[in-house]
């Protein structure tokens, strides 16, 4: 596992090659930690399909099916399951956690075993107060080393595994390990999952048929072990888990996005979204009651502003306090890191990371920034 501020000799710099030709390579050798020159874009690559010909395309009106939607939608170009925590120990110390499964196909034709042309990438990331600990892996799809199956509900990568305890996706173990860092964590549901945008179809532009379909657990009990540096510590908090896919989710006049989950101290969850243009940001969001009744938030409710930047190496400045709202439920928040320090440098790099936040309620949550 590699601490942010602690670049070593086993980070290998690669330049020039395309995405996609560099995740045919690397899928190849299993687990590779990156530190590289990143395309302008960064993230934001990943998503934008150069051709979506022969691949299923997101309509609105599709009805979402659970648990079936927990599984592989391999018709689409990409696709990720997306967990993170806000966790804490006895002594009161804060922690976030990341894990992440993407999946990524090279072209619509599939094929079988070392053939198989669908990618897995994954993230895990452990962040206290003072370290970042990531590490990113890839495997082929088609050979047994990532996949997932819905009954028992499994998303794995290697050692990394987010795995029922039944048949249902939730109660669910979340695991991984890599060199001195790891976790074992029990995942329970508190609230159902919620559709995001308009039923599940999730419109990325405010004038483009450009959207995912998305649904997310707003609220998920997590408890267990952190290891860091040998030394095993018990912790508790809540979490949320993000579940995307499509073909194309970003049009090519975008250049990033800003992501935030927040668990307030009423009972309520909130996720609040811009995707930033040169014409101006599209918004979008939801608000999601104790009892777990979502409603979707128009882009013109959502106010989003950040107060300060911090730098991330040479020349690169991220926003990361902010300053957000919803006028309509009385909502008014300062967000604040637990690690300035939070971003990941991967193949396609971000920041991401736990924070807190103040005002008209309290409470923490993620933040995810890319594009800057």
């Amino acid at each position: 596992m590699l601490r942010s501020d602690k670049p070593t000799s086993a980070m290998v710099k690669i330049i020039g090659w395309s995405a996609i030709t560099l995740l045919c390579f690397v899928a190849l050798f299993g687990s590779v930690l990156f530190h590289h020159s990143e395309p302008e874009r960064g993230a934001v690559e990943m998503l934008l399909a150069s051709s979506d010909e022969g691949f299923d395309q997101v309509i609105p009106g599709q009805a979402l099916v659970f648990p079936d939607d927990y599984g592989v939608h391999d018709g689409f170009r990409q696709e990720w399951w997306y967990i993170t925590a806000n966790l804490s120990d006895k002594n009161g110390q804060q922690y976030g956690v990341q894990w992440t499964l993407f999946r990524s196909a090279m072209s619509p034709e599939r094929k079988e075993g070392w053939n198989d042309n669908h990618i897995y990438m994954a993230h895990f990331v452990v962040t206290s107060a003072n370290e970042t600990y990531y590490a990113e892996r890839f495997a082929r799809s088609g050979i047994g080393q990532a996949g997932v199956t819905l009954s028992p509900f499994e998303a794995w990568i290697d050692n990394w595994s987010w795995s029922s305890k039944g048949d249902l996706p939730f109660p669910a173990m979340l695991k991984a390990e890599h060199q001195n860092v790891g976790i074992d964590l029990n995942m329970t549901s508190k609230k159902p999952e919620i559709l995001q945008g308009e039923e599940g179809y999730s419109q990325k532009h405010a004038t483009q048929s450009v959207a995912s379909y998305y649904f997310s657990v707003p609220r998920i009990e997590m408890s267990g072990t952190l290891t860091i540096d040998g030394q095993t510590i018990e912790v508790s908090g809540l979490g949320w888990m993000d579940r995307e896919w499509s073909t194309k989710a970003l049009s090519d006049d975008q250049r990033g996005w800003d992501w935030f989950s927040l668990q307030l101290n009423d009972g309520r969850s909130l996720m609040l979204a811009q995707v930033r243009s040169e014409a101006g940001p599209h918004r979008f969001g939801a608000l999601i009651s104790e009892d777990g009744i979502s409603r979707t938030l128009a882009s013109e409710e959502i106010t989003m502003m950040p107060t300060s930047f911090s730098k991330m190496g040479e020349g690169r400045y991220v926003p990361t306090q902010w300053q957000v709202s919803v006028a309509s439920e009385d909502i008014a928040l300062t967000t604040e890191p637990l690690n300035h320090d939070n971003w990941l440098p991967f193949m396609f790099p971000y920041w991401e990371g736990p924070i807190e936040f103040e005002g008209s309620h309290s409470g923490v949550g993620f933040m995810e920034a890319t594009g800057y």
